[in-house]
């Protein structure tokens, strides 16, 4: 009897012991449950916050190269190393050091008068300042000079010889480097800009394709962009007067380049006094343009660089480079063959005469064929590759215009000689 009692108090017991076991399984299961989510979700956030300050580390990490770059180029031109923040290292990425540019104005083929009009208005002034600065404010360098004309006339590198025959840094200032996705980092940006070109001074602020950037404002503009060119345009008031400070002549100066300068905003223009057209070359600008660019090259004793400039009327400066470049394509294509041909000859003469061992001798090597020179021929080949910008397109366009007019006068002739039946 008292065995029986004591078997049923211990099922009871293990009746009430074995829910809490169950508990305490589920609660470990839970656990982990949770903690493997707790994990899932923190390797989530983190992989989310590397996405996001990815950009800015990369930015941190150009801007101690560019930071360094500008401190060694300070040193070799022995000018003053200076301090610079965090938006200034991502400004100084886009220094062009004058001493690094390899474009003069004597590389410049024509545009004479542009040249020496903007030698007066900048270079002399960014040179030579102690002869301006006890003149006063009438005979300063412009607050900005606007360059515009036709693409491949050659605006940007008449931009570059400007730095490089006035010594002043050029900072080629791009859109993608002051346009951020963070709010107020653009605004930022655009005051590093200035507040570097200062410390630079003499500096040249250049701006290419200026249209896509200070463009008409209008009810349909990002707010975000307007605010930011409102920045540049107040900024650029405060910063072009003469520094006093450390004698470093005059201060800032901006520079535009533009395909269409109708679409500039009319406050950018105003702040532009002097505007410079850099159109076509004429007859003899291309003449001495093609002359620079095959100084270099051996060209046949009759060549007439005066009916080459003749026959190239609409090219631009860079259309002519490049068609230079396809017209020495040809004689080279014919030095390669010619190479190859006789590489292969002599690999056909090694095969018959059998594999015996031969001493190397110089004078039994066959002769590399020697590149002949430029001719006429030549270019005139190239001009049927090579056109004026923007022909071959246009000719394309007008073409496909014409194409409906053509199907409709088609359909008319074919409707007008069908057969009729009675």
């Amino acid at each position: 009897m008292g065995s029986s009692s004591s078997k049923s108090a211990e099922t009871s017991r293990d009746k009430q012991q074995t829910p809490d076991h169950v508990v305490s399984i589920k609660n470990e299961v839970l656990g982990i449950v949770l903690d493997g989510l707790m994990l899932y979700t923190m390797y989530q956030t983190s992989k989310y916050l590397y996405k996001q300050l990815k950009p800015m580390m990369d930015d941190w990490t150009k801007g101690q190269d560019s930071q360094a770059k500008l401190k060694n180029r300070l040193q070799r031109t022995g000018r003053r190393v200076f301090h610079t923040n965090y938006f200034e290292n991502i400004i100084a990425g886009d220094i062009v050091d004058p001493q690094d540019i390899d474009v003069s104005f004597d590389d410049i083929g024509g545009l004479e008068r542009q040249k020496r009009d903007i030698h007066d208005l900048v270079v002399l002034p960014l040179k030579n300042p102690e002869f301006f600065a006890s003149r006063g404010k009438l005979l300063t360098a412009p607050k900005g000079i606007l360059l515009y004309g036709k693409p491949g006339t050659g605006k940007t590198m008449l931009a570059k010889a400007i730095a490089k025959e006035s010594g002043a840094f050029f900072i080629n200032l791009k859109i993608s480097t002051i346009m951020s996705k963070w709010f107020g980092e653009p605004q930022k940006l655009v005051s590093a800009a200035f507040t570097l070109a200062r410390k630079l001074a003499p500096c040249i602020i250049f701006i290419d394709e200026v249209d896509s950037f200070m463009g008409l404002r209008g009810s349909g503009s990002d707010p975000t962009f307007s605010s930011m060119k409102t920045e540049f345009l107040a900024l650029w008031d405060g910063f072009t007067e003469m520094s006093n400070e450390n004698d470093v002549g005059f201060g800032v100066i901006v520079m535009g380049a533009t395909n269409r300068p109708g679409d500039v905003d009319p406050a950018f223009l105003r702040r532009m006094p002097r505007t410079f057209e850099i159109g076509l070359p004429s007859r003899p600008q291309r003449d001495k343009i093609l002359r620079l660019q095959l100084k270099t090259e051996r060209v046949d004793d009759d060549f007439d660089f005066d009916q080459l400039a003749i026959d190239t009327v609409y090219y631009s400066g860079s259309d002519l480079k490049e068609l230079s470049r396809a017209a020495l394509m040809i004689p080279l294509r014919e030095h390669i063959d010619g190479c190859r041909a006789a590489a292969e000859e002599a690999t056909t003469n090694r095969a018959a005469e059998g594999d015996k061992p031969q001493v190397y001798d110089k004078a039994a090597q066959p002769e590399r064929p020697t590149m002949r020179p430029l001719s006429m021929a030549d270019f005139d080949e190239a001009r049927t590759m090579v056109q004026p910008t923007g022909a071959t397109a246009y000719a394309y366009e007008n073409e496909q215009d014409e194409k409906p007019s053509r199907q409709s006068n088609l359909m008319q002739q074919s409707r007008n000689t069908a057969p009729t039946y009675q």
